[in-house]
């Protein structure tokens, strides 16, 4: 592939297929020109002074050829909203739908992107618009999507409830909703490197789209690029980049941002990427929360079966790793019994009727059952942490076996000492 490909054309991207030969594009990610609503200055630009069906079969003509160039397990973005004429609303997001339907692009998601400004404003019978669509497509069934690396971990972010109830949350942490908070780049905010540009789009929501669609090396698309914001952002992330675009002054100001931002730019992006290790904490985190609560809550379900079953206590202790399936790791739970308790078959029966239907079932915990009566003397020495039947997100205290606490039921080497109110 000639390297010369890689970069901001001023070219129409209706003739994009002159310049892309092969089918080397991951993601395309893009805005196309508002309908009628803006003139971008140019003789020969989609939108302006066309009328809309033609509108919609230029945009239809370049999805196609995007199709074309794009790789099997490509997909592509388009940031778009609706508008009114002549007394009513126009679906735009839906009309371009049902042609790119046409096409073979398979639509995979609709996002709202709600920010603070957008276009067309406010009239009569059209409340002020918050919101533009985001329309996610796929080439086909099978496409790169890595819902992981944009997850909220950040516990500040996250509601309270993943302390009590850790086994509702997935331990790489809360996933994207439908609704993205992004507000729109105020014109001059970003000071002397800052583009000027109709309607930029914030850096932050296309590094969510590059990351969620690509990896490092990947080629990404921007047709309508206006001052390159896609392209700027695909160059931090180690990404290649391709850009059409027919406004001479846009592409002089994209060359001269790209060369006054990349620096920092890349270094944001690696500075997310060193974030793996605080998902990891979180992850540990979520998972140590599950494996004490699992002992907590099967501790509960048996007492409520008023057996003859009595237990002292229940001593956790994670393995590691497991390789079952929607089982993430194995846990041992050392079930110690009364003397004159029930025998450890009949236990064993209980614990499996339990274990194996919701809510235990759900935990992602694959448990491993060990059942004593007597500790061993080297048991008795080690310190563990004490949780009650009421609460195993905040420990009791440090305990040994030989004095335990009545209220202390779960035993554990984890420690857990967090406050809820610390969450609101």
């Amino acid at each position: 592939m000639d390297n010369t490909v890689f970069k901001l054309h001023e070219k129409d991207a209706r003739l994009l297929d002159k310049y892309i030969k092969n089918r080397i594009i991951t993601t395309t990610i893009t805005s196309p020109p508002y309908y009628n609503m803006k003139d971008y200055g140019s003789e020969h630009q989609i939108g302006f002074g066309q009328g809309y069906q033609e509108y919609l079969n230029d945009l239809k003509d370049v999805f196609q050829k995007i199709y074309d160039v794009t790789k099997e397990n490509g997909t592509l973005w388009i940031i778009i909203d609706t508008f009114k004429e002549n007394n009513k609303v126009i679906p735009l997001p839906f009309d371009l739908t049902a042609k790119l339907n046409d096409v073979g692009w398979l639509l995979q998601d609709i996002i709202i992107w709600k920010k603070d400004k957008t276009v067309p404003w406010s009239g009569n019978g059209f409340v002020q618009r918050k919101f533009e669509y985001i329309l996610f497509f796929s080439k086909n069934k099978n496409f790169k999507y890595y819902l992981d690396r944009v997850r909220v971990y950040d516990t500040n972010y996250l509601k309270k409830w993943w302390v009590k109830y850790p086994e509702r949350y997935n331990p790489k942490g809360k996933a994207l909703d439908e609704v993205w908070e992004y507000a729109i780049p105020t014109q001059g905010s970003w000071g002397q490197k800052y583009i000027r540009h109709f309607c930029p789009l914030p850096t932050d929501m296309i590094g969510n789209m590059i990351q969620l669609s690509t990896d490092e090396g990947d080629v990404v698309l921007d047709p309508f690029a206006g001052s390159g914001s896609v392209l700027s952002q695909a160059s931090y992330m180690k990404r290649q980049y391709i850009g059409f675009e027919l406004s001479q002054e846009y592409i002089e100001m994209f060359n001269k941002y790209l060369s006054k931002t990349w620096q920092d730019g890349n270094k944001k992006y690696q500075q997310f990427n060193s974030h793996n290790s605080t998902q990891n904490n979180f992850s540990n985190l979520i998972l140590n929360l599950r494996s004490l609560k699992y002992a907590r809550v099967l501790l509960k379900k048996l007492i409520s079966k008023k057996t003859n079953i009595d237990i002292k206590y229940i001593l956790v202790d994670i393995i590691g790793e497991s390789n079952k399936k929607y089982k993430l790791i194995r846990v041992k739970y050392t079930i110690f019994l009364e003397k004159d308790s029930a025998s450890f078959d009949t236990l064993e029966l209980e614990i499996k009727s339990i274990t194996s239907v919701a809510p235990l079932s759900k935990f992602g915990i694959e448990a491993v059952f060990e059942y004593k009566v007597d500790q061993s003397p080297s048991e008795c020495s080690k310190n563990y942490y004490g949780y009650t039947i009421t609460n195993t997100h905040s420990t009791f205290g440090e305990v040994t076996l030989e004095n335990i606490p009545p209220k202390v039921k779960v035993l554990s080497k984890i420690k857990m000492d967090l406050n809820e109110s610390d969450f609101e």
